[in-house]
């Protein structure tokens, strides 16, 4: 019984110690995030954004409470910079295949590490996510899965008096890419056009341009199935900043900095 309550007793003075310990540095520091002390460093990676800061620090917190990662701090993280760097240069020095730069700075570092982070977690968003939901999410945003629509227009040019070009030009979903790479130009005004409508503009060369477009059809919806990738990753990235927004309403910062 004695031991018993002697146990007790440790422990709780422990935790007691714990949370005096915590209150002291949260009263030293400045600048804390839930309780935790930002330090100058860990701001500058942002420039001293205290927002860009609270963001990705809830980032790192929310990958540490999945289990994916530790929590954020300073000092780890510099740490493993240099265990990453020396191992970068072994790899180098004996020939191996090597990845982005051979010695990372503290801040390439820290942002590679937030990005692993945000992908991990929209990782696990789609890992909890059935696949009807996705369906779901792909029927009521169709707009973002649609073909670009089929325009034909006629299309002179004339320079110094004289018709040098007079054709049709035709721009759909197969075509896009080849006329965007050969004319971006022609191929943007293309898109702005309504049927019926015009648009005249002078070339780089002085030529005078006309397009008159003579049809637009509606592009058709892509199937699910061509596009389920980019439903899933969209979707994912709209769950992953929605869970995100909250967190960071949540956060309680204390900011007692001189102004």
């Amino acid at each position: 019984m004695f031991k018993r309550r002697t146990y007790l007793a440790v422990f709780a003075a422990v935790v007691i110690i714990f949370i005096l310990a915590k209150q002291l540095n949260e009263e030293k520091a400045p600048l804390t995030i839930n309780g935790e002390p930002v330090s100058e460093e860990e701001l500058a990676f942002h420039d001293g954004s205290l927002e860009r800061t609270v963001r990705s620090r809830e980032i790192w917190s929310w990958a540490a409470e999945g289990g994916m990662a530790d929590e954020f701090s300073y000092d780890d993280l510099i740490q493993s910079l240099e265990n990453e760097n020396r191992e970068r240069k072994k790899l180098q020095s004996e020939g191996g295949v090597l990845y982005g730069p051979v010695e990372y700075t503290p801040l390439q570092y820290y942002r590679r590490l937030t990005g692993e982070r945000e992908r991990m977690l929209r990782t696990r968003i789609l890992e909890k996510t059935d696949s009807s939901e996705l369906i779901r999410y792909y029927e009521t945003h169709q707009e973002n899965y649609m073909d670009v629509d089929t325009i034909e227009a006629e299309y002179t040019i004339r320079q110094e008096g004289r018709t040098i070009y007079e054709g049709n030009v035709v721009l759909e979903a197969e075509s896009m890419r080849g006329l965007s790479e050969s004319d971006e130009e022609l191929a943007e005004h293309l898109m702005q056009l309504e049927e019926g409508g015009q648009y005249r503009w002078t070339g780089k060369n002085g030529e005078d341009k006309l397009l008159n477009c003579v049809r637009r059809e509606k592009g058709r919806v892509i199937p699910f199935e061509e596009v389920a990738g980019a439903v899933a990753d969209q979707y994912a990235a709209e769950r992953f900043e929605q869970e995100l927004t909250k967190r960071i309403a949540d956060c309680k910062v204390s900011d007692r900095r001189q102004k």
